[in-house]
């Protein structure tokens, strides 16, 4: 963990405190070491900085690529392990990135839904999450974040002070089919959607009280 990503850490730990009254709920339940998945909805740019606060381990992002085109931008992003993704279609390049990064055991944030809610409900998960699930064979911890749909809605440019939680729900591996490594096609596209709605589900589940 560099001294920079610390840096970034502590001060949005503070904001996230003091601005937006702050609170996190069953962080223990995040694993210490190993590769994990924190997999979460989506509703705002604050969301993968709070989510990352959380976290007592350095945590690696996936973001869009749009968001790396100035080179201010891209420098901050990536010094904060941010990895550029292609929302439109299938990114083969950056999918294998993810799995090499948890095949090193580092813990990776990602957001089933693909992107932001519009209007702070859950959505269906993209069958990305399953495939990297499904690959990667690691734990999954789902996590919910409150209030930053109306701290940071889409559109907004500055923040307003609204209460946040974050709360994380406990870890679980998916069982995968006998076959999975025969499945092709649709076969192994419904096992990928079956993934992401498991996920989605223990996302709901989660509630901003212990």
């Amino acid at each position: 963990m560099t001294l920079w990503y610390r840096f970034c850490r502590f001060l949005f730990r503070v904001y996230f405190r003091l601005y937006h009254r702050g609170r996190i709920l069953n962080s223990d339940r995040l694993p210490d070491t190993g590769a994990f998945i924190l997999a979460g909805n989506h509703m705002s740019f604050l969301d993968p900085p709070f989510f990352g606060l959380c976290c007592r381990r350095e945590a690696f992002y996936m973001a869009r690529d749009s968001l790396f085109r100035h080179p201010v931008a891209n420098w901050i992003l990536r010094s904060w392990n941010c990895v550029p993704l292609k929302r439109e279609g299938g990114d083969i390049g950056a999918m294998r990135t993810v799995l090499r990064m948890l095949g090193e055991g580092k813990a990776v944030l990602m957001f089933p839904e693909g992107t932001r809610s519009r209007d702070g409900q859950l959505q269906e998960a993209r069958a990305g999450i399953g495939m990297i699930v499904a690959k990667a064979g690691v734990p999954v911890v789902p996590m919910r974040i409150f209030g930053t749909e109306k701290a940071l809605p889409k559109g907004a440019s500055l923040p307003r002070p609204a209460k946040v939680t974050v709360a994380f729900g406990e870890p679980f591996t998916y069982p995968l089919p006998a076959d999975f490594e025969q499945l092709r096609g649709d076969d192994l596209k419904a096992v990928y959607l079956d993934i992401g709605r498991q996920v989605m589900s223990r996302i709901a589940a989660l509630t901003p009280s212990k």
